[in-house]
């Protein structure tokens, strides 16, 4: 399949040959849209019956399309969004045209790559997607889904969210076709996958799919489902770690109704991942029912969070040192158990009873009191989202 790399030597040589400015432009979801609409109604004529007077106008034409005073020439669609190479169609002639259309054929990609030919899901996909993105540009978290939506009559019953995101925008090469059809193979069965900025993606499962039927289930087993969540999404996050490279980060919710409530999930999710990069980077999945104490610390005013660690003591080259860091982490999240750290860490116990005592000398807390842990917890949570202040 043909590379961004190939595309873009391509429109560099484009651009000397033509003498006029080229660029791959990737269209907003109203443009797409837009799009799809005009191809829909066929409304616009050939490129070969396009004339100088209606260079201004909108038209669809054979796998180009005219916009105003730019022509746009289709390369690839990638999670629902369509990349087009762009060019100034009053500095071209028609024969220009139709000999970079040519070119532009021969390397397109040929995997989801046609506009015209995208179904009526893709579309309506789409028109989902925009209906997110603007609930939550709004701050509308309690929107109800419209009914003009047909997405909304796949959403019934108790759904488990999903969203995933990709840091990596140059090493991975994602289509919606493919993570849906991975997807489909992991939950066994259909989920609903929706884009909703470039690399990153909605996932709506049935609850049944994930972690079984939804029978009633006392206290002590609603536990157990959020292990069962737990396990769910490492094991779907190493699948997709080793189908593309890349660095992904994935969060999940628990159970809802999406008919409402829907944006403020995804909203919950976004805060998720966000809090979980800023506060445990070496991990990639992430949950918001183990980021609580992390989403209070974020909370606190950045002047507030300064003066509690000049209070608390400037331990910043301590927290700034990867092993020490490392340490406290594995210890913390082992409910301060020196043995299981040392484990943990691959060290002797009494490398880490050193490791303990060290940081006691530097700080004058010791984290096998409860006291002292709490307190050190707090101040590099702290030291973590203040630093890059």
């Amino acid at each position: 399949m043909t590379s961004m790399v190939e595309l873009e030597t391509l429109r560099n040589k484009l651009e000397q040959i033509v003498g006029a400015p080229l660029r791959i432009k990737q269209l907003t979801k109203q443009q797409t849209e837009s799009v799809y609409n005009r191809v829909e109604r066929q409304e616009s004529p050939i490129i070969s019956e396009r004339s100088d007077s209606q260079a201004g106008s909108d038209l669809i034409l054979k796998n180009s399309i005219v916009v105003e005073d730019m022509i746009w020439y289709p390369l690839y669609s990638k999670n629902g969004h369509i990349f087009v190479l762009e060019a100034p169609v009053r500095e071209l002639s028609n024969e220009v045209m139709q000999l970079i259309e040519l070119l532009i054929s021969q390397v397109r990609p040929e995997v989801d790559t046609s506009v015209s030919l995208q179904g009526d899901e893709e579309r309506e996909v789409l028109r989902f997607s925009a209906w997110i993105v603007e609930q939550l540009d709004q701050e509308r978290g309690d929107s109800e889904i419209p009914d003009d939506l047909e997405l909304k009559r796949r959403l019934t019953g108790e759904m488990i969210p999903f969203l995933l995101t990709c840091e990596s925008v140059h090493a991975a090469d994602i289509h919606r076709t493919q993570l849906k059809k991975l997807l489909k193979s992991y939950f066994d069965g259909e989920v609903v996958l929706v884009p909703l900025r470039s690399y990153e993606w909605l996932v709506l499962a049935k609850k049944e799919l994930v972690i079984g039927a939804g029978e009633d289930k006392d206290e002590e087993n609603s536990e157990s489902e959020t292990d069962m969540l737990s396990a769910f999404c490492l094991g779907l996050y190493e699948l997709i770690a080793n189908e593309w490279v890349g660095t992904f980060h994935l969060s999940a919710g628990p159970s809802f109704s999406p008919i409402k409530w829907l944006p403020s999930m995804v909203s919950l999710l976004r805060e998720t991942i966000f809090l979980g990069r800023t506060f445990h980077v070496a991990e990639h999945v992430h949950f918001p029912w183990e980021l609580l104490l992390e989403r209070l610390i974020y909370s606190i005013p950045v002047d507030q969070r300064r003066l509690f660690l000049e209070q608390a003591g400037d331990h910043g080259v301590l927290f700034s040192d990867n092993e020490t860091l490392s340490t406290l982490e594995s210890f913390f999240q082992l409910d301060c158990n020196v043995s299981e750290t040392a484990k943990r860490l691959y060290i002797h116990r009494n490398t880490l009873l050193y490791r303990l005592d060290k940081i006691k000398q530097e700080t004058g807390l010791d984290v096998r009191s409860f006291g002292d842990a709490v307190l050190v917890k707090l101040t590099m949570l702290l030291y973590k989202v203040t630093k890059r202040k």
